[in-house]
């Protein structure tokens, strides 16, 4: 019965800093994409936001996670996806070498 509760509290605490992530991200990137003076939707828009408002959000989840306890949860989960992402950049870059050396052949 407590690891049930236990659990449920986890839960519970994963929303909730999601949730501050998220609204302290929205209110945060209408500043930011203001003070650049980015049109929505514009190229300009879009590099701002991935180089950014990408990071703000990792690192305020990061912020919320420690002020809740649950740094180490959600540090992990962003170690893995970063892995799983350069894995994949990664992985296409070498094919695209392998493809252009079989070319040169």
């Amino acid at each position: 019965m407590k690891e049930k509760i236990k659990k449920t509290i986890d839960f519970i605490l994963i929303i909730i800093i999601f949730a501050l992530t998220g609204s302290t991200t929205a209110f945060l990137s209408g500043i930011i994409m203001n003070a650049l003076g980015a049109e929505p939707w514009t190229i300009q828009y879009i590099i701002g936001y991935l180089l950014f408002i990408f990071p703000l959000y990792q690192g305020l989840t990061l912020v919320y996670a420690f002020i809740f306890g649950k740094f180490d949860w959600f540090f992990n989960r962003q170690k893995m996806i970063i892995n799983r992402i350069a894995e994949k950049v990664f992985k296409k870059s070498k094919s695209q070498k392998e493809i252009a050396d079989q070319n040169e052949l």
